[in-house]
């Protein structure tokens, strides 16, 4: 081979590489030398939704030292997210003192070359995920918010319990079954050990609220459930940390398992509604937040998802008060809940009309899923939403929801708003797509017409070629001018 040609090859190993393991290519190489370790991330929720809910980064390295990664702006749109459970290589901005301080982090790359796609089920959640409660009662606050049996009922295979929650979420692909609680345990600090500001900031200890929590019930719990251990841990406290309640994943070595726990930090008005434990849970499971269309910060505003508006528009139990509802289909895409026959994703050059089932249907004989890829950080998901099973039956209304899915967001799925200016809630008729209705994405030569309702979903039609092919009556080249996300409305609806 020329040594031309050679080189070239080279070259393009080399960009391959960069890309496939994740280089960051903006901003400048640090000077300092990079730390390598297994990233975790932990979203909070405040008491009163707000914007800009909290995100933490935290790497454990090879010695076992858990730090808190700076999450900036800069990190999160440059798709830190995308590396939540993997090992990772940062980039400190000064050198690396080796003590508990936390990293500020420049850039943040995979530490081997790995493709981690937008959709997948390489790394599917399915089974049985038993979790454990552990009431864990600060030094200073005598009060006990709920009894054991209360939260040993919250696992049920029961309508109203967690088990019969994820059940339905996931079409029986996991379930909770062997999850349990402990009785309340004393920590052996006060509460502004953990939390200085309590009920406000963001600046709870949440490791050293997990270290003592884990270990305060040490002799009576075996973590490791003799060779089948937990996947995760509900801590249940007495009184507020701070701002939040808290759920994603720490990394910790208990009863000889070293492995990245899903974890969760619940004050007690969290637990007073269930669906907030859901949504919790959720981030353990790894979904991140989803938003509407607004674009303001809060990622509280769409109630067609557990993992934006946990408790709105949802069912109400007697005991575990508001319950959450289903998440949207690209969180249960890259859970791996849906098999080929139920997932359909758009070809380029293609228009196809399908049938999708409602996503909440216990049981589905057409789609439930269609995803339209763009590019390695964005695509576009659709689903049929109806008020069918006990998680979705309070929903705003049948509807077709878009999701337009972003990884260099913080709330990467946001579902899709029509109006001008975007709804500040989305249970707004413009993020409802209805028969007539097509939305349209001329940037990306996308067009998605719902073609009809059915008695057990929406007929859909995508179409990926050049925005004209898709409209067959009337359609205007003016129209190519929209911007991404509006709509066409025509009485055709065959």
């Amino acid at each position: 081979m020329p040594l031309l040609d050679m080189t070239f090859v080279r070259i393009a190993l080399l960009i391959a590489m960069m890309l496939l393991s994740g280089v960051t290519m903006a901003g400048s190489q640090s000077a300092y030398a990079p730390v390598e370790g297994l990233l975790s991330v932990v979203w909070g929720d405040a008491a009163t939704p707000g914007r800009n809910a909290p995100i933490r980064a935290m790497l454990t390295d090879d010695e076992g030292r858990t730090r808190r990664i700076k999450v900036s702006d800069d990190l999160l749109n440059r798709g830190l997210l995308r590396w939540n459970g993997q090992r990772v290589r940062v980039y400190p901005r000064s050198g690396d003192t080796g003590d508990a301080s936390d990293l500020d982090v420049g850039e943040v790359r995979a530490a081997a070359v790995q493709l981690v796609a937008l959709t997948s089920t390489s790394t599917a959640v399915t089974g049985s995920q038993p979790w454990i409660s552990i009431l864990c009662k600060f030094a200073d606050v005598a009060a006990e918010p709920k009894d054991l049996a209360f939260f040993e009922g919250m696992y049920a295979n029961m309508p109203g319990g967690l088990d019969h929650f994820w059940r339905e979420l996931s079409y029986d692909q996991i379930d909770v079954v062997g999850s349990t609680a402990v009785d309340w345990v004393t920590l052996p600090g006060n509460q502004a050990d953990y939390a200085p500001t309590p009920g406000s900031g963001t600046d709870a200890n949440l490791n050293q609220v997990f270290d003592d929590c884990t270990a305060a019930v040490d002799d009576i719990v075996d973590f490791s459930r003799g060779g089948e251990p937990f996947v995760g841990i509900n801590i249940m406290l007495n009184e507020d940390l701070d701002c939040c309640a808290w759920g994603g994943n720490r990394y910790a070595t208990l009863d000889g398992v070293a492995k990245n726990w899903r974890t969760t930090w619940n004050p007690p008005w969290s637990f007073r509604n269930e669906g907030i434990i859901a949504h919790e849970m959720g981030h353990g499971f790894g979904l991140h937040h989803a938003n509407n269309f607004d674009d303001d910060g809060n990622p509280y505003d769409s109630p067609w998802d557990v993992m934006s508006a946990a408790t709105a528009y949802g069912s109400v139990d007697e005991t575990y008060g508001e319950l959450g509802k289903h998440t949207n289909v690209w969180h249960k895409d890259i859970l791996g809940w849906f098999p080929p026959t139920q997932r359909f994703e758009a070809q380029p050059d293609t228009i196809v009309t399908l049938e999708l089932d409602a996503l909440a249907a216990a049981d589905a004989g057409h789609y439930r899923v269609a995803i339209v890829p763009v590019d390695a950080d964005h695509l576009y998901s659709v689903e049929a939403r109806q008020r069918v099973g006990l998680y979705d039956a309070e929903l705003p209304g049948n509807a077709v929801i878009i999701h337009q899915v972003d990884m260099t967001r913080p709330e990467p799925a946001w579902a899709v708003d029509a109006d001008v200016p975007p709804a500040n809630y989305g249970d707004n008729p413009g993020t409802m797509w209805e028969p007539g209705e097509t939305f349209i994405d001329p940037d990306n030569g996308l067009a998605i017409k719902v073609e009809r309702e059915t008695a057990n979903g929406f007929v859909v039609t995508i179409g990926r070629p050049t925005i004209p092919q898709v409209f067959r009556d009337g359609f205007d080249e003016a129209t190519a001018s929209l911007r991404p996300g509006s709509k066409i409305i025509s009485t055709d609806t065959h």
